[in-house]
C-alpha cells in the first residue's frame, strides 16, 4: 500500500530552512503563494520568490520523492483580485501554467477564502480553473489540489454551498482537498471530543453525521482518498487560543482523528500541516510533527 498524504504549506522567505523538507516525513510540499493585483496580474509573493531563487530547493525537494506545488490565493487575497482571474480564465491558466513549467513543479494548490465574494460566480470559476490546470498543464505537472475552509463544506446556500458544487462538478480535475479545520470555531469545535465529531465525523453530532467532516463529506460522493484533513502544526500558526482556533497536540490529532478516521475508513487520504516553519519568521521546521503523522498513518 502506498503512503498517505502529510502535505505541508510552506511560508517563509528562509529557502535553507525549506530546503530541510526533503528530509522529513511530508510527501507533498506547497510553495506559498502566487499572489495578483486587482487586474489579474499574477506574480511570486517576497516567500515564494525567494524559494524560486534558491538554486537547486525544488530539484532537489523533488529528488527527494517530494510533490511540490505552488500555492494561488490566501486569506490576504482580494475579491477583486479573484474576480479579474474569473473573468479572465484563459490568462489567468496561461500565467500559472508559465510558472509551473518555468520552474519545474508539479501542479497547483488552489487556496481560495474569499468568503464574501462577488463579481463573479465562485463555484464555476472554481471548476472551470481546475479542469483548464488539468488540462493545460503538461501531463507529469498538472497535479491539482484546492485548500477550503471547512465550511465550505457544509452545504445549503453561499459559501457554505461553493465547495459542494465543485467536488460534484470538478470530478477528476481536483486530486485532493486539504481541507481548513482550524479558524472556524462552530464548524471545528472547540474540544478532541467535539472534533472527533465535527472534524472526524466518526461520531455523530446532535444525532447525525457532522456536513463538513471527513466522513460526512465523503457520504456526499466526494472519494474519501481525496480528502485531506488540516490542522495547525503549532499553537503559533494561528492565532488565538486552541478553543478558536481548533489546534491541537500531534498526539490529540493522531487519537481523536486519525486512528478513528482510518479505523473506518481505512482508504482516508491523509493530512496537512499548517505551516512549515514553526511559526512565520522562525529557522526551525515541523518535522517531528510531520514524523508523528507518518507512524500514525503508517507510512
Amino acid at each position: 500500500m502506498s503512503n498517505k498524504e502529510i502535505v505541508g504549506y510552506a511560508l517563509s522567505t528562509n529557502a535553507q530552512l525549506i530546503a530541510e523538507m526533503a528530509e522529513s516525513d511530508y510527501t507533498t510540499v506547497i510553495l506559498c503563494f502566487v499572489v495578483s493585483d486587482e487586474a489579474g496580474n499574477l506574480s511570486p509573493s517576497t516567500e515564494l520568490q525567494a524559494m524560486f531563487n534558491a538554486p537547486d530547493l525544488i530539484s532537489n525537494l523533488k529528488k527527494a520523492g517530494k510533490r511540490v506545488l505552488i500555492s494561488i490565493g490566501g486569506e490576504v487575497f482580494t475579491t477583486a483580485a479573484w474576480a479579474a482571474l474569473a473573468n479572465n480564465l484563459d490568462n489567468t491558466v496561461q500565467q500559472l501554467t508559465k510558472m509551473v513549467t518555468d520552474h519545474g513543479l508539479d501542479g497547483v494548490d488552489i487556496d481560495w477564502e474569499d468568503t464574501n465574494y462577488s463579481g463573479y460566480d465562485a463555484p464555476t470559476f472554481l471548476v472551470d480553473l481546475s479542469k483548464a490546470l488539468k488540462s493545460k498543464l503538461p501531463e507529469d505537472q498538472n497535479f491539482v489540489t484546492h485548500a477550503p475552509q471547512a465550511p465550505y463544506f457544509y452545504g445549503g446556500s453561499g459559501y457554505l454551498q461553493v465547495y459542494v458544487d465543485v467536488a460534484k462538478n470538478a470530478g477528476d480535475a481536483v486530486d485532493l482537498y486539504n481541507i481548513q479545520y482550524y479558524n472556524n470555531q462552530w464548524y471545528v469545535g472547540e474540544t478532541a471530543e467535539e472534533e472527533t465529531g465535527k472534524v472526524a465525523g466518526t461520531e455523530l453530532v446532535d444525532g447525525s453525521t457532522f456536513p463538513s467532516s471527513i466522513i460526512g463529506i465523503a457520504s456526499t460522493g466526494v472519494p474519501i482518498s481525496k480528502l485531506i484533513l488540516g490542522k495547525p502544526t503549532t499553537l503559533q500558526n494561528v492565532v488565538g487560543s486552541a478553543a478558536v482556533n481548533g489546534y491541537m497536540p500531534a498526539d490529540e490529532i493522531v487519537d481523536n482523528l486519525i486512528t478513528p478516521l482510518l479505523a473506518k475508513e481505512p482508504d482516508f487520504a491523509g493530512v496537512m500541516g499548517w505551516q512549515y516553519p514553526t511559526q512565520y519568521g522562525s529557522d526551525t521546521g515541523t518535522d517531528e510533527w510531520a514524523a508523528t503523522m507518518a507512524k500514525a498513518l503508517g507510512n
